[in-house]
């Protein structure tokens, strides 16, 4: 099922960023609630294989670590037992969806209060892989913002201090201080086709189309900002929301939690 059905379209030509980014992990935030369940072949207390016609596979919860375009990484309960290239299968939920898929184990590692287990995915089909990489897409932006020097950020609005970060998929973040340069007091948001905004002075977000996208025969500019639909602006709320409670280390901790003021 997909999670976005009027944003996050991937095109055929979005092809090559596939193959570009190939098996690069990308980790998953602690607050996104992505949840998942690993279903593995049953054993008994020693670790050998129950007979699969008799006994029935378990499924183990676990923890998201990482995400790749071909699979993820999962931290599971000591009691949960797997072999390299033993065939399995991963249930992911969110937002009350849920994605089903084959996988195979590629690498299973212990340790004293958990043990890894890597999975490789198998996507039956283009619409599976489409879903699979909507739900990724929040963690690989989120997760790979960088700052951009100073000396490289144009300011733009006096008594305010600007800083730029930068992430995959031409995203952009614009966070913009008080005069001391502690505060946040602003921010714009550049995902594909869309501009998230907002300020310390109101609550809620600003929504519009990214300057020289296309919104039907129009195009949007800074001095004529079109809007997106209600429900294409509902699904951007959504995926605004998951890419700050992906964030990753190279944005600041006070920069985070004004973002997650307006993610709720």
């Amino acid at each position: 099922m997909l999670l976005f059905k009027k944003i996050l379209d991937f095109q055929k030509s979005d092809g090559g960023l596939l193959d570009k980014r190939g098996a690069k992990r990308y980790p998953v935030g602690v607050k996104f609630p992505l949840k998942v369940k690993i279903t593995l072949s049953a054993r008994d207390g020693e670790g050998r294989l129950l007979p699969a016609g008799k006994h029935s596979a378990m499924d183990w919860g676990g923890q998201i670590l990482n995400l790749s375009t071909s699979g993820l990484s999962i931290r599971l309960h000591p009691a949960a037992i797997a072999t390299k290239g033993e065939t399995c299968a991963i249930k992911l939920e969110l937002d009350n969806k849920l994605f089903e898929l084959d996988a195979t184990v590629a690498n299973y590692r212990t340790g004293q209060a958990f043990v890894t287990a890597g999975v490789l995915l198998k996507f039956p089909d283009a619409y599976s892989q489409k879903a699979y990489q909507q739900l990724m897409e929040p963690v690989i932006i989120g997760s790979t913002f960088d700052a951009i020097s100073v000396a490289r950020v144009k300011q733009d609005v006096p008594g305010l201090f600007k800083e730029r970060y930068e992430g995959e998929s031409d995203s952009v973040l614009h966070i913009w201080r008080d005069s001391t340069g502690k505060i946040p007091k602003l921010f714009e948001m550049l995902v594909y086709d869309f501009c998230i905004r907002g300020n310390s002075e109101t609550s809620g977000l600003n929504i519009s189309y990214r300057e020289g996208a296309k919104a039907g025969k129009r195009e949007s500019r800074p001095a004529f900002p079109v809007s997106p639909s209600p429900e294409h602006q509902a699904e951007i709320r959504q995926f605004f929301q998951f890419i700050v409670q992906n964030l990753g280390k190279d944005v600041p901790g006070e920069v985070k939690k004004f973002l997650e003021l307006f993610a709720v």
